[in-house]
């Protein structure tokens, strides 16, 4: 198993000698680690659930043989904690507690594989994040060609991931971009061409789902980047500029030169084009109004909206309200809202403190998903596709980057560090 992850770190670009992925542990570290990886390629294309039931089932097993749990200490486990305990409050005392409560279940098992399998793996080996951002970066290029290919043959306009559709391959094609960007910045010689190669696949992909709201949440993730790109380290921020130079050019060719993409694009601000998302948004708020505590329940959003869906409105049976907050809102109350609000911002809290300390090459990779997280937020303030247990990995691999044990000073040194 030890060899599968030098080989892999090896092909992925990552040299262990030259590029501080530091020494390769043995034993359930890199099983965890394998599986890891092979979940996160897994992401993108849309089959995230069988490196996820894999690696659930290597944590049961790890738990009866080593007895041992996977959770490590973070600065995440009380808002994590506090989240999923007002879920189920709300799921208890909503309208559905048969369908919130199995969904807090499916909530606290998605913290349980995808936030505390890997915080624990770079507690015990740091040097596993390079290589876990390659693999991210490579279920991207998987997933981006075969959206492009989607889009030349399959008719309906629009490029889309057969288990995912349009939106939710956007989502996913937005992160796999912005994971690319740390590799290209903080890379060695040839492996840093592969990273600024893969964006063209990622970004064709991003750019023929149509999907608008992942357009700007990848502009938004690109932005926060560029903000907390390491100060002092002009070369590194050079090579994201001129990354995004060649994205932008590259995004503006595909506008001019393809009609359904410019229409699509100049359909951004229409209120007209728009209006059934005007209406769902003002349903979902009435939703909320009259269930403010503690909601309908997690999931339940389908079941009531029937009862709210205002004359006019396309939506027959939609699964959330196309922003997140307001979705939260609606499902589990002010209640859930909140603890939710507390997780993010202490995990951003968390993520910006170290990408602004440390060795630049760490506090880029930190940056790196700071960004990440920035671009889904900014997609899902229009869309919902983070609420599907699928993506919610994403959101919970994000987190475990962000906030969960510190990098060591040097991943290669393997000094302590700290916050």
């Amino acid at each position: 198993m030890r060899s599968c992850i030098i080989i892999f770190v090896k092909t992925a670009g990552i040299p262990p000698t030259s590029a501080g992925i530091g020494p390769v542990p043995g034993g359930w570290t890199t099983v965890r680690a394998v599986l890891l990886c092979l979940t996160v390629a897994l992401l993108s294309p849309g089959y995230v659930l069988v490196g996820a039931g894999l690696l659930f089932l290597g944590l049961l097993t790890e738990a009866v043989v080593a007895r041992r749990g996977p959770w490590a200490r973070t600065p995440l486990d009380g808002p994590i904690l506090g989240w999923v305990g007002a879920v189920t409050v709300s799921s208890v005392l909503s309208p559905h507690p048969e369908l919130g409560l199995p969904n807090t279940a499916l909530l606290a098992l998605g913290a349980l594989v995808g936030y505390s399998s890997l915080a624990r793996t770079l507690e015990e080996w740091p040097g596993l994040l390079r290589p876990f951002y390659a693999a991210w970066v490579g279920g991207g290029v998987a997933a981006g060609t075969l959206v492009v290919f989607r889009f030349l043959t399959v008719p309906g306009g629009r490029g889309d991931l057969p288990e995912l559709g349009f939106n939710a391959a956007g989502t996913v094609l937005l992160v796999a971009s912005l994971a690319a960007f740390p590799l290209f910045a903080s890379g060695r010689s040839r492996w840093r061409y592969l990273a600024a190669a893969a964006q063209f696949p990622i970004l064709a992909g991003l750019l023929t789902t149509q999907s608008r709201g992942a357009w700007l949440g990848w502009s938004g993730g690109v932005l926060a980047l560029l903000v907390l790109s390491p100060v002092g380290t002009r070369r590194m921020q050079w090579r994201i500029w001129a990354l995004v130079l060649a994205a932008g050019l590259g995004g503006l060719g595909g506008l001019f030169g393809h009609p359904s993409i410019r229409s699509r694009t100049a359909s951004i601000l229409s209120l007209e084009v728009n209006r059934d998302r005007l209406l769902l948004w003002q349903a979902s708020l009435q939703m909320f109004r009259d269930h403010p505590w503690w909601g309908v329940g997690l999931g339940a959003f389908v079941r009531e909206y029937p009862r709210y869906r205002l004359p006019g409105d396309p939506n027959e049976l939609p699964p959330f309200a196309h922003n997140l907050p307001l979705s939260l809102a609606a499902e589990t109350g002010l209640v859930g809202l909140l603890g939710f609000s507390v997780l993010l911002g202490t995990a951003v809290w968390v993520g910006v403190a170290r990408s602004l300390r440390g060795p630049p090459e760490e506090r880029m990779l930190r940056a790196g998903a700071v960004a990440q997280l920035a671009g889904v937020m900014v997609h899902q303030m229009v869309d919902g596709t983070l609420q599907s247990f699928h993506l919610g990995f994403m959101f919970w691999f994000l987190l475990a980057v962000m906030g969960g044990p510190p990098l060591p000073g040097r991943l290669w040194a393997g000094r302590a560090g700290r916050i």
